[in-house]
């Protein structure tokens, strides 16, 4: 530990999750070994090999495209009802308490069961209701970041705002609502990745070809059996959403602060 310790911080960093990489590739290589069929699991250079037929490949950019702007929209549309009825819950508590059951059969059902009943009542309409899927995910968690920021104000500012006047339009839009925006803000930013996921196994349990995107093109290589391909596109995805996170994390630290 000493010797860990005389390590420069900024190199820890770099070396430890280097190590932690490399022990992922050891664990992708132990599991190689014991399944020992290079078509279900295929090695490494299949895998490149793959990576470089999917990079040369127009499809599979359209895809991360119009799977990342369902996202956005989803994104953006739980951001502006978890601000809406985020403030109405963080003023009103009947309000709260008469929302608080539907906040929680969203947060505890399990998010395959919100797919199947959305996938029913969208058949026609995939593309709407892979959006619905998400943001069902995702508002939940935005509206309660928006209102644990109202609710966790300063004591000091809440009194000074009942002297004045807690619901008039000054206290609400010059005090309430920057105070707790960075609430929502961070909510928003720790959600883009569920956003993703979910958005991206909503396109595949749905299965419609008209819905195009990441999951539809994960499932036809899956279908073809071309699973090189899957795992080469489903690499590329991460390194995408790795550089969105880093450019987000940026943003994090800027409004934590």
């Amino acid at each position: 530990m000493r010797f860990i310790n005389k390590i420069p911080k900024k190199f820890r960093t770099i070396i430890f999750e280097t190590l932690g990489i490399l022990f992922l590739l050891l664990i992708r290589e132990i599991v190689a070994l014991s399944i020992n069929d290079n078509y279900i699991f295929p090695d490494i250079l299949h895998i490149f090999t793959a990576l470089g037929d999917v990079l040369s490949n127009q499809e599979a950019y359209l895809a991360i495209g119009e799977s990342l702007l369902r996202t956005i929209l989803s994104l953006v549309f739980s951001f502006i009802f978890a601000f809406i009825f985020g403030l109405l819950a963080g003023l009103f508590k009947p309000i709260k308490d008469f929302l608080s059951p539907l906040i929680y059969l969203l947060k505890l059902v399990p998010t395959p069961c919100i797919v199947f009943f959305i996938i029913l009542f969208f058949l026609k309409q995939p593309n709407f209701g892979s959006l619905i899927i998400t943001f069902l995910v995702v508002f939940p968690i935005l509206y309660e970041s928006f209102v644990h920021g109202l609710n966790n104000i300063d004591e000091s500012i809440k009194m000074s705002l009942r002297i004045e006047g807690y619901y008039t339009k000054n206290s609400i839009f010059k005090v309430l609502i920057p105070e707790s925006m960075p609430y929502l803000i961070l909510g928003l930013v720790n959600s883009i990745g569920l956003g993703v996921k979910v958005s991206i196994m909503s396109e595949i349990l749905i299965g419609n070809q008209s819905l195009r995107g990441i999951g539809r093109l994960i499932y036809i290589y899956r279908i073809n059996g071309d699973y090189s391909k899957m795992i080469a596109l489903t690499l590329l995805v991460i390194v995408v959403f790795i550089v969105i996170d880093l450019i987000f994390a940026f943003f994090k630290k800027k409004v934590s602060k």
